[in-house]
């Protein structure tokens, strides 16, 4: 399968994920992996980040786990910016996760958050960001990617 097959993969099951949360249009218009992101990360041997199933299993586990907030808040028609399109693509020490924003209608797009026991959706703030993959993988790893 080549990059732009397993990106369209990705996309459709992340998709399959939202639907319960966000209309199909909205998901249409918005919802896409950032391609360094999946043209890399199975490249890679760091074993912070999980690896593309699991990273769409724990994100399917995540958004049910804090989804109660965030029904609450769509049903008031009352979202707020955090109420967006993430992917947990990693994990480190006790309970952080790395969130990759997959949302284009949001100012964080491709940004890759630090999340220290908690979700976007309840609205906690994140420990950490970084501009996208590259940059994450360069401050917190010392990867270059090509």
């Amino acid at each position: 399968m080549n990059h732009g097959e397993i990106n369209k993969e990705v996309t459709e099951r992340l998709k399959q994920i939202y639907a319960p949360y966000f209309d199909s249009e909205y998901l249409d218009q918005n919802l896409e992996v950032p391609r360094i992101y999946t043209d890399n990360v199975q490249k890679l041997d760091v074993g912070d980040l999980y690896s593309l199933s699991r990273a769409l299993s724990n994100t399917e586990s995540w958004t049910k786990m804090f989804d109660d907030e965030f029904l609450e808040r769509r049903d008031a028609n009352q979202l707020t910016k955090n109420d967006k399109l993430f992917l947990v693509i990693g994990e480190w020490g006790s309970h952080h996760e790395f969130l990759l924003c997959c949302d284009k209608s949001s100012e964080d797009f491709a940004k890759i958050f630090d999340f220290n026991d908690a979700h976007p959706w309840c609205g906690h703030h994140n420990e950490v960001e970084w501009a996208d993959f590259r940059e994450f993988l360069k401050e917190d790893f010392k990867i270059d990617l090509e």
